[in-house]
């Protein structure tokens, strides 16, 4: 498969890229997460673990 691909060139246009991939990228952590068969608490831990920062 062959795939060919553009970087923007502007620095507004790469940080809303950055944006939009950091959200894909949130959204499949968190499709993942919901597919575990843990507790709920055991699912916030490992956030946690990804994100000390946030409570």
């Amino acid at each position: 498969m062959n795939m060919i691909v553009h970087h923007p060139k502007e620095e507004a246009d790469q940080k809303e890229l950055g944006k939009k991939a950091a959200l894909i990228h949130n959204q499949a952590i968190l499709r993942h997460l919901k597919q575990l068969s843990c507790p709920n608490y055991q699912k916030q831990a490992l956030i946690k673990e990804i994100r000390p920062d946030k409570p």
